[in-house]
C-alpha cells in the first residue's frame, strides 16, 4: 500500500513537471532572471537542469535554441555567485561545469546556424552576438563582485581562494570559447557574402558594421575600453612601484607590451574580439605581478566638485571608475554597493570622501552632515 502511493506521488510530481513544460510558452527572446532559484546544495537541482534540457528541446531553430541557451546559462551564473557567496565551493564548481556544458552546445548551435541569404545568416549570428555580449558583460560583473567580497572579507584559506579564481577564470573561458566560435563563423559568411556577390571586402564590412550597430553590438568599444584599462594600469602600477621603491620584473614589462602592442594591431585590422581577449591577458599578467608584489590596496575615493561625484573603487586587482550626479553620500554609497556588491558598512569602513578639491580628507564613516553646505 505505502509503494503504491509513493509511485502515485512520483506519478504526480511526473506529470506537473510536464505539464508545465508543454504549457509554458516556449520562447528564448523571454527576459532573463537573476535569480539562482533551486541551487546545486538542493537534492531538486538534478530536476532543474533536467527541466532547462527538456525546455531547450522544444524550442525551434538553431538561434532561438542559441538563445535559450544562453538564458540557462544567466541561471548557472547566479547559482555559482550564490554558491560562492555562501562558501559551498564545490556546488559553485558543479554549476560552473553545468555552465560550460549549455555554453558548448551554444557554441554548436552558432556553428549550425543557416539561412539561404547569406546576409540574413550573419543577421542570425550578431542576434546571438548580442544576447553573448549581454551574458558576457554578467560575467564580468559577477567576477568584480566575488573578487571584492575575497579581499574585503578575508575569511578564506588561499586553498579555497585558488578554487574561486579557477571557477571565475574558466567562466571567462567558457564565454570567450563562444565569442570566437561566432567570429569565425561570421569570417565563414563574410568569404560566402564575397563569393555570392560583386562586393568588394570593405564594403561587406561596413554593411556587416551596420547590421552590428542596429543590433546594438558593442565589441568595439569594449576593446577599446580594454586597451585603455591596460595602458592605465600599466602607468598606475610603474608609479606605485616607484613609490614603493619595488624592482618591476623587465620580463613581466616585455610581455606586457607585446600582448599590448599585439591588442592594438588586432584592434586597427577590426579583430575587437581578439583585441580585447589580449589586453585582458596583460592586465591580468600585471594583477598577478601587483599580487606577488602586494601593491594591491584596497580603497574608495570620491571627490566632490561642481555638483557631481567622481568615484574610484579599488579592491584588490578590481577596480571601477565612474562619475554620478549627485553629492548625497547615501546615494553615492548605494550606487557603489550595486556595482561592487559590497555592503554599506564595507564601503563605509574604506572609502574616503574629498570636497571640492580640498587637500584634507573626510573619512566616509563620519556623518554627511555640512557636506551640502560646503558645495555653497
Amino acid at each position: 500500500m505505502l509503494v503504491n502511493k509513493k509511485e502515485g506521488y512520483m506519478k504526480c510530481i511526473i506529470f506537473g513537471v510536464l505539464l508545465i513544460v508543454l504549457t509554458s510558452p516556449v520562447n528564448a527572446q523571454q527576459t532573463t532572471t537573476i535569480d539562482p532559484g533551486v541551487t546545486p546544495d538542493s537534492f531538486l537541482w538534478g530536476l532543474d537542469k533536467a527541466f532547462d534540457q527538456v525546455t531547450l528541446l522544444l524550442v525551434a531553430g538553431d538561434v532561438d535554441k542559441a538563445k535559450k541557451g544562453l538564458e540557462i546559462a544567466e541561471e548557472r551564473l547566479a547559482e555559482i555567485r550564490e554558491m560562492i557567496k555562501e562558501n559551498k565551493l564545490g556546488e559553485a564548481k558543479k554549476a560552473q561545469e553545468a555552465h560550460g556544458k549549455t555554453l558548448l552546445k551554444v557554441k554548436e548551435k552558432v556553428k549550425e546556424v543557416e539561412e539561404d541569404d547569406s546576409l540574413q545568416e550573419i543577421e542570425k549570428v550578431i542576434e546571438i552576438e548580442k544576447e553573448l555580449e549581454k551574458h558576457d558583460d554578467d560575467v564580468e560583473q559577477t567576477f568584480g563582485e566575488l573578487k571584492v567580497k575575497i579581499e574585503i572579507k578575508g575569511e578564506i584559506t588561499q586553498e579555497q581562494k585558488d578554487l574561486i579564481n579557477s571557477i571565475l577564470n574558466s567562466l571567462k573561458g567558457q564565454t570567450g570559447e563562444v565569442e570566437i566560435e561566432i567570429e569565425n563563423k561570421k569570417n565563414k559568411i563574410k568569404i560566402e557574402i564575397e563569393q555570392e556577390t560583386d562586393k568588394s571586402e570593405g564594403e561587406i564590412e561596413i554593411e556587416i558594421e551596420s547590421i552590428e550597430k542596429e543590433k546594438g553590438v558593442k565589441k568595439q568599444k569594449k576593446a577599446l575600453e580594454a586597451i585603455e584599462d591596460a595602458d592605465e594600469e600599466l602607468n598606475k602600477f610603474l608609479e606605485e612601484a616607484g613609490e614603493e621603491n619595488i624592482t618591476i620584473s623587465q620580463d613581466v614589462l616585455d610581455q606586457f607590451n607585446s600582448l599590448l602592442d599585439q591588442a592594438k594591431s588586432k584592434f586597427d585590422q577590426g579583430n575587437y574580439v581578439e583585441a580585447r581577449r589580449l589586453a585582458k591577458q596583460a592586465e591580468k599578467l600585471l594583477d598577478d605581478e601587483k599580487e606577488e608584489e602586494e601593491l594591491n590596496e584596497n580603497g574608495i575615493k570620491v571627490e566632490i566638485k561642481d555638483g557631481k561625484a567622481e568615484v574610484v573603487v579599488e579592491i584588490g586587482d578590481s577596480k571601477w571608475k565612474f562619475e554620478l550626479e549627485t553629492t548625497d553620500l547615501d546615494t553615492i554609497i548605494n550606487e557603489i554597493a550595486v556595482r561592487t556588491g559590497l555592503s554599506s558598512e564595507e564601503i563605509n569602513a574604506i572609502m574616503k570622501v574629498e570636497i571640492d578639491g580640498d587637500e584634507e580628507e573626510q573619512e566616509a564613516g563620519d556623518e554627511n552632515e555640512g557636506l551640502e553646505e560646503d558645495e555653497e
